[in-house]
């Protein structure tokens, strides 16, 4: 029987945050990690994303991004992270570029720009936004569910917030990998459910 996600949708005090919906992860011919990109093209990504996005608009659910915006010079980056492994050469810096063109976001959602760390909380105001405007329930969508997508969904659960994880609205590398997160590990600290039952609910409204 599906999840009733109903109790947790009320576009007042719901927010939909998008993960490093940037270039050089989600565009193929640039990603630094292409098993991601290739992953996200698979699945209809982007453009199950711009219709999640609009729906929020459309209702009144407020839209975030958080994007890695770290130094394309390098300088003061961490040298303990270890996803340097899986980064093909030319990529030293990890820049992710420019959101990408279908999901630019629009004059009042909220783009915070992250420079350290791997997820959605660390060093950023999104916990202070998230307060300041009455939200209870994100939803979290993007890349990659690998790091950013579960490291987010811990800490936003951990802040007291309901999470929603749309099942086909992440992606991640491999393509087995992120079903076997969502069975294991993200459905203990978030609802997990189709992208359509958030639309279904929301088209009523």
């Amino acid at each position: 029987m599906p999840l009733d996600l109903s109790p947790y949708l009320d576009p007042a005090t719901t927010a939909v945050v998008a993960l490093e919906v940037q270039e050089n992860l989600l565009v193929p011919e640039q990603a630094m990690i292409p098993g991601i990109a290739r992953n996200a093209e698979a699945i209809g990504l982007v453009d199950r994303l711009a219709t999640l996005y609009g729906e929020a608009r459309r209702v009144g659910a407020q839209v975030f991004y958080v994007t890695d915006e770290r130094r394309s010079d390098g300088l003061g980056r961490a040298t303990n992270l270890m996803i340097s492994r899986a980064v093909k050469d030319g990529s030293e810096f990890f820049v992710h570029g420019d959101i990408v063109e279908p999901l630019r976001p629009h004059e009042r959602d909220i783009v915070i720009g992250r420079e350290h760390g791997m997820t959605g909380f660390y060093t950023t105001p999104l916990d202070a936004y998230l307060r300041n405007l009455g939200i209870t329930t994100v939803i979290l969508t993007g890349v990659s569910a690998n790091i950013a997508v579960n490291g987010t969904a811990i800490e936003a659960m951990n802040l007291g917030y309901r999470v929603i994880v749309p099942s086909d609205a992440i992606a991640g590398d491999p393509p087995e990998y992120v079903e076997a997160l969502l069975k294991y590990t993200i459905r203990n600290v978030a609802l997990v459910a189709p992208t359509q039952q958030i639309l279904d609910h929301w088209s009523t409204l």
